[in-house]
């Protein structure tokens, strides 16, 4: 494998400003981006604060002892325990077989930041991903992208999830073994596709939750380098939280107040509204009849949407007391559940993230806490063999491509290749006819306004004769190259599918089918910054 760097950063826009260190560094974030001191001064003002290492420690040693590479997991619990200890997070939801490979990417770039600022900064910094457990927005994870007749295709589950958080959903081994099997008998059959099949079975058959199923796959990825799996909504994490939610509960006008004024400055900076939600929205939810519902506080009085049932701060207090695992946060209040729980040095965010965390610093100031330096995710994209091989032999460069440019260069290579000037000469024609046809719509329209508009329709179904003869011309030249067209077709197919980042559409079983699951590790093992360049692998 050959990991290459190329630049796809847009030239304007927030993420732009952000990585090049324009204002928006030091209006929206505590950390320079670009600021090489930046993670010695978090570890200054980390050392300052208290956190419960040895409860998350003792949490995260009970969720290993049931995984493999238990002894790599305790190494990083032990580093943990330590009160010098440091934490690089990120995270994202539970989704099927780990979800898009944004996902396995955001986990390398944990990995990778928490071993260079290790060796760096001469402390233990320990790799946790923070599965999202509490999220129920079930249509976001439960299909991945499947390969049907050469196009992607969403592969759902159709089990039945209600609208619970994913660490409390339980699967239908049957429904989803089905499931699975459909989807790998998609694949085509290579040295690894017999051995991942069953893997995957044996996690499923093993899993009761969706997040249990995503735990285990992640693990099976990513164990070997230690990284530590929290559930951000196991009950013994929860428990944990108490005096956090209770804080969160009691000082809601200020995290409302806070979350508004910061939502208000980014969109008069003129950066759009990466959170829209309204006045009312406490930013945290309520489990209640086994359904996770969003809370709302307004004029003192805490609401569950959509149900009639309100609590006052005090009511709410006193379930939070007895029944923690009943709450969670959202979007607003995840990074500063984080931050309290956990001794972060940086936060490895995805480019939508990074926009509404830009919203959050009055949020983190009101409570006396700074926010970590964000860290953008590596973006990669693979390149299969042949599509290597193909992009050499035209001597293409790879960049259009992954910008979704597939359709200009192929026209452009039809217009090179073709004798035929079917575009010139149709243009013309088109053009001549609006001129020599004038004088009929002008007569018409002095005879009679039934002729007038006949005339504009005449013209109307000449056009439509001309456009029919481009097409079928076009047709015969494209069928002529059919070939050479396949090619562009699938290149397309691998690095821009459905016209959309690779990363985005297909899932980590595909690429492992290609370079089983070794190969895949070794990616790590790559010399590979953790930066704001777009990764290309060629296999």
């Amino acid at each position: 494998m050959e990991v290459r760097e190329i630049d796809l950063t847009a030239d304007t826009g927030f993420i732009s400003e952000y990585i090049s260190g324009e204002k928006v560094n030091e209006v929206f974030f505590d950390y320079s981006y670009t600021d090489d001191d930046k993670f010695n001064q978090r570890v200054d003002h980390i050392l300052t604060r208290t956190f419960k290492r040895n409860e998350v420690a003792d949490y995260l040693s009970s969720v290993h002892s049931s995984l493999d590479f238990e002894d790599q997991a305790r190494i990083q619990i032990e580093k943990l325990r330590t009160s010098n200890s440091l934490v690089v997070v990120g995270g994202q939801q539970a989704g099927l077989l780990s979800g898009p490979l944004y996902t396995v990417y955001k986990a390398m770039s944990i990995i990778l930041l928490a071993k260079q600022q290790e060796e760096k900064l001469n402390l233990p910094v320990i790799p946790i991903f923070w599965v999202a457990g509490e999220d129920h927005d079930v249509d976001e994870i439960r299909y991945v992208y499947k390969e049907k007749a050469g196009r992607w295709k969403k592969h759902l589950y159709d089990g039945e999830l209600p609208i619970a958080s994913a660490s409390s959903l339980p699967l239908d081994s049957e429904e989803l073994e089905k499931w699975v099997q459909e989807m790998f008998a998609t694949l085509p059959e290579t040295a690894f596709t017999k051995s991942l099949l069953g893997k995957v079975s044996v996690f499923l058959s093993e899993s009761k939750t969706i997040v249990d199923f995503f735990r285990k796959v992640m693990n099976w990825f990513f164990g070997k380098e230690g990284l530590l799996l929290l559930d951000a909504h196991d009950p013994a994490i929860r428990k944990l939280e108490v005096d956090y939610f209770k804080r969160l509960i009691q000082e809601v006008e200020q995290v409302q107040s806070a979350q508004q004024e910061g939502a208000r400055s980014f969109l008069k900076a003129g950066y759009g509204e990466p959170i829209k939600t309204d006045e009312k929205n406490a930013h945290l939810f309520f489990e209640i009849n086994g359904e996770r519902r969003r809370l709302d506080y307004h004029e003192g009085v805490f609401s569950v949407k959509g149900i009639n049932i309100t609590y006052t701060k005090e009511e709410l207090i006193k379930i939070l007391t007895s029944t923690p695992e009943r709450f969670s946060n959202n979007v607003v209040t995840r990074p500063l559940m984080q931050e309290w729980l956990l001794p972060v040095l940086s936060f490895v965010s995805g480019p939508g993230e990074l926009l509404y965390w830009a919203t959050l610093k009055g949020v983190f100031a009101h409570f006396d806490v700074k926010m970590p330096p964000i860290v953008p995710r590596i973006q990669m994209t693979f390149v299969p063999p042949q599509v290597g091989k193909w992009l050499e032999e035209m001597n293409y460069d790879i960049k259009p491509f992954l910008q979704g440019k597939l359709e200009e260069i192929q026209e452009d290579w039809l217009k090179d290749v073709t004798p035929y000037p079917v575009s010139e000469v149709v243009d013309m024609v088109r053009n001549e006819l609006v001129t020599n046809h004038y004088p009929i719509r002008q007569l018409a329209q002095k005879m009679d306004p039934t002729l007038a508009k006949l005339s504009e329709k005449n013209l109307v179904i000449l056009n439509d004769q001309i456009n029919f003869m481009e097409k079928k011309m076009k047709n015969f030249v494209r069928q002529s190259h059919e070939n050479a067209l396949s090619k562009f077709t699938e290149t397309g197919h691998w690095l821009a599918p459905l016209n959309r980042p690779q990363e985005r559409i297909i899932h980590p079983i595909v690429l492992m089918n290609v370079i089983g699951i070794e190969r895949f590790r070794r990616l790590l093992s790559t010399k590979m910054s953790v930066n704001d360049k777009h990764k290309v692998v060629y296999l």
